[in-house]
């Protein structure tokens, strides 16, 4: 089978100056793919950008704010607190239509006890995208990968 060439594809990560998407995007930005920090705070996710630039040795990572990100990306992937994921969705409905999304929210809340499970009455935080977003395709992925080892440059495949 014949690999599909996506190396012109821009992927965007929502949510971008967390540690779930500043990991993700790391390892994008090594395999040579361009990268989009997207962020609430558009100077925030340029600052997070050039860190990614310098520490993944591309000149490919830029930063912007999450509708620019959004609207500039082929593929997006949404790494935000669960408790913003629906805030930071549906203004994206229309630059998001007909575009990958790849969800890795988890419904947790966290407090002094640690993680918490929270109900979302779509059934979880992908399936919450999809509603939002009936007009891209929506896909759940990285849950389980750790933000560490993933921002880890010693770990060479996680």
């Amino acid at each position: 089978m014949t690999q599909p060439d996506l190396s012109s594809l821009t992927v965007g990560v929502l949510g971008g100056t967390g540690p779930q998407g500043r990991g993700l995007a790391y390892r994008w930005a090594v395999a040579g793919l361009p990268v989009v920090i997207g962020s609430r705070d558009a100077e925030r996710a340029d600052k997070a950008a050039a860190e990614l630039a310098e520490r993944s040795g591309s000149d490919l990572p830029r930063g912007a704010d999450n509708a620019a990100c959004a609207a500039a990306a082929d593929v997006v992937l949404v790494a935000v607190p669960y408790d913003g994921h629906a805030a930071l969705l549906e203004p994206l409905r229309d630059p998001l239509a007909g575009k990958i999304v790849i969800d890795c929210v988890n419904a947790l809340a966290f407090d002094s006890r640690g993680p918490a499970a929270l109900a979302v009455p779509e059934g979880s935080a992908a399936q919450q995208a999809e509603s939002l977003l009936p007009e891209s395709r929506v896909t759940a992925a990285f849950h389980h990968v750790s933000a560490v080892l993933l921002d880890d440059p010693a770990v060479s495949s996680v």
